[in-house]
């Protein structure tokens, strides 16, 4: 009897309604994203307040995303804007993770060169070394460590 016409009023069916056009779009034309570097010890509680993107908030739209980065590199998250406009933004939290620190500081090095460590020392060569980035020229080599290897570069003529 499987094969017998129902005798019950079937559902009917939702009729669908097509997308137009102008609902379609790329999303680089529509939605930007946009990166923020946040002050060190910036709180993720922080960057859901309207006050700290009051400045910036007029460049904002509806559905916008906002990377934002820690100024000492110590997280990242990712912000969804919800509304903005002169003066306010309303944003909600989509991601953040706390980042691991940095190993190896770049603090007190020139721009324009590189520190970097060749391996053990052996007859003057290896060790902590620092090279010209401009031209690869290597200005000194064979330090024990990257303090000695700075030292001896600031008080190299070059940098007179």
């Amino acid at each position: 009897m499987s094969n017998a016409p129902s005798t019950e009023h079937e559902a009917p069916v939702d009729k669908i309604t097509p997308l137009n056009r102008s609902a379609v779009a790329f999303h680089e034309s529509r939605n930007n994203t946009w990166s923020a570097v946040v002050p060190a010890g910036t709180t993720k509680e922080r960057l859901l307040q309207s006050g700290l993107w009051s400045v910036v908030s007029d460049t904002f739209h509806s559905f916008d995303r906002i990377n934002v980065i820690w100024a000492d590199r110590s997280g990242y998250a990712d912000l969804l804007v919800v509304d903005a406009g002169r003066g306010f933004c309303n944003v909600i939290l989509l991601n953040y993770h706390q980042l691991p620190a940095l190993l190896v500081s770049e603090a007190g090095l020139p721009p324009g060169f590189e520190c970097y460590f060749d391996g053990p020392i052996n007859n003057g060569d290896g060790g902590y070394c620092v090279k010209r980035i401009a031209d690869g020229v290597l200005l000194v080599r064979g330090k024990p460590n990257r303090d000695a290897a700075l030292a001896e570069l600031l008080d190299s003529a070059t940098l007179r």
